[in-house]
């Protein structure tokens, strides 16, 4: 009897330990808000005639709504295995973000050195979210009604990769790097939807600079970077002439950023190239979009915030004018914390467009993933609530 009771605080200790090593948490936060959206995708009769919409929305705020479990475990050695699995979320109706995927946002396992980096795979965010999308507005800020048009260049992280293979480095003294490879899973083609992604980023005192290359064989292809989800995507005017029927065989975006910070206000630049490159219909051409971001931010108060941007989006004709699209779109945020875990904030957005679309049609404003409007002007303006968990 004696022996047993001696053999409990030991057993308690041993199992304090073990639980020690390994971890598992739930986590996750909702984004919602009503959303007023000046010119909103409205087709009748197969025309695109647009309308007012006023909408409780969880897919345009800040942070795209979600949930996740995250864990590791201690192998020893300094190794740990780590793991990923996260859902986003519709908070006005329930369903699955991204496309309906079950774990859209995120899937991956791997293993974990402070020494040498860390291996995941699985589906994965790429270089250009891991080293650029932290100087941009909307991942730092303002969300997907603050993205560039169409997030053409995926600085808003908008695509996954699915079937990859991601390093990133320990940081030294301020630099990290890594990359990723996505392998395309086509039977008898091996390089078919494949891709590579690179990266790079610096920081020191209140400097930061990040550098990002891209690159994806058949990148609308079922599966490919461009449309990963379980559902098809749609393409907005922006880009489906050069991703629809005989698309373009090769995606490349290089992109670089920087950022300085000057006591309580933080100015940012985002400078990114895409090229959607041997373009079937249109006799192998390459369509061109070169990206500039300015944004600011200015914290009044630890609770306070004011953020704004500046985007210009300029396309190159691949045939005629075709193609030679032009935005220029202007952000603004104004947040307040209520908690550590709580915030309430007003945004808004106005995109103006010109030119002619990828589809040889004018142009139209495309307002983060809401879809062409009508015309070449809309306003999207929204006050929401956001809570982690």
């Amino acid at each position: 009897m004696k022996k047993s009771l001696l053999a409990l605080p030991i057993l308690a200790v041993c199992a304090t330990h073990a639980n020690a090593q390994s971890s598992v948490t739930l986590y996750g936060l909702l984004d919602e808000g009503l959303m007023i959206n000046t010119n909103a995708k409205n087709v009748v009769n197969g025309k695109n005639v647009g309308g007012r919409q006023f909408q409780l929305d969880s897919n345009s705020g800040l942070q795209g709504s979600r949930w996740g479990l995250k864990g590791s475990e201690d192998l020893g050695g300094g190794l740990k295995a780590i793991f990923t699995l996260e859902s986003g979320i519709n908070v006005s109706n329930g369903a699955f973000g991204q496309g309906n995927t079950a774990f859209g946002r995120q899937a991956f396992v791997g293993i974990s050195s402070a020494s040498y980096g860390t291996v995941t795979l699985g589906r994965q965010y790429d270089s250009v979210n891991d080293y650029i999308g932290s100087y941009g507005f909307a991942l730092s800020y303002g969300g997907s009604s603050t993205e560039h048009p169409g997030d053409i260049d995926n600085v808003n992280h908008s695509s996954r990769a699915n079937n990859t293979i991601k390093y990133a480095s320990p940081n030294f003294r301020g630099l990290q790097f890594g990359g990723t490879v996505s392998l395309g899973g086509i039977a008898g083609e091996i390089s078919q939807s494949s891709g590579y992604t690179l990266g790079a980023n610096y920081n020191h005192g209140g400097m930061g600079l990040g550098v990002a290359y891209e690159y994806f064989k058949n990148p609308s292809a079922a599966g490919a970077i461009l449309n990963g989800n379980v559902n098809a995507t749609t393409f907005n005017s922006l880009n489906s002439g050069y991703l629809g029927a005989r698309p373009a065989n090769s995606l490349q975006i290089i992109a670089a950023a920087g950022s300085y910070q000057i006591g309580p206000a933080l100015i940012g630049a985002v400078y990114s190239n895409t090229k959607y490159q041997n373009i079937g219909a249109f006799g192998g051409a390459t369509a061109t979009f070169n990206d500039f971001e300015l944004n600011a931010s200015y914290r009044f108060t630890p609770a306070l915030l004011l953020a704004g941007e500046y985007n210009y989006t300029k396309g190159n004709a691949v045939r005629g004018d075709i193609g030679d699209q032009k935005y220029n779109q202007f952000s603004l945020l104004l947040d307040y914390l209520l908690s550590k875990r709580t915030d309430v904030y007003m945004e808004g957005t106005f995109q103006t467009a010109s030119g002619t679309s990828s589809t040889g049609a004018a142009a139209v404003a495309d307002i983060g993933s809401l879809g062409d409007s009508s015309n070449n002007h809309q306003l999207v303006a929204r006050v929401g609530m956001r809570h982690r968990f």
